[in-house]
């Protein structure tokens, strides 16, 4: 079950008060400026061997064509 931004301040507070600091700080957390100099990849080791690396545009593909056919499928019941 997928929870929107309102049942997520709604479960965390009780208060109206509540919600509203809640909503601030949970927006302000959204909205840091965080830049990519501020993760630590220290402990992400390095990939040096690529020899069982695969172009990946006959996989997406597959995905596209796969994808139409049940997008056909799904208008052909809903069209009923």
């Amino acid at each position: 079950m997928l929870m929107d931004f309102k049942d997520i301040l709604d479960a965390l507070t009780k208060t109206k008060e509540e919600r509203e600091e809640m909503k601030k700080y949970l927006l302000d957390l959204l909205l840091q400026d965080d830049n990519d100099d501020n993760i630590d990849f220290s402990d992400i080791p390095e990939v040096t061997d690529f020899s069982n690396y695969r172009p990946i545009k006959p996989y997406i593909d597959k995905m596209r064509e796969h994808n139409l056919k049940l997008q056909a499928e799904r208008e052909k019941i809903f069209s009923k």
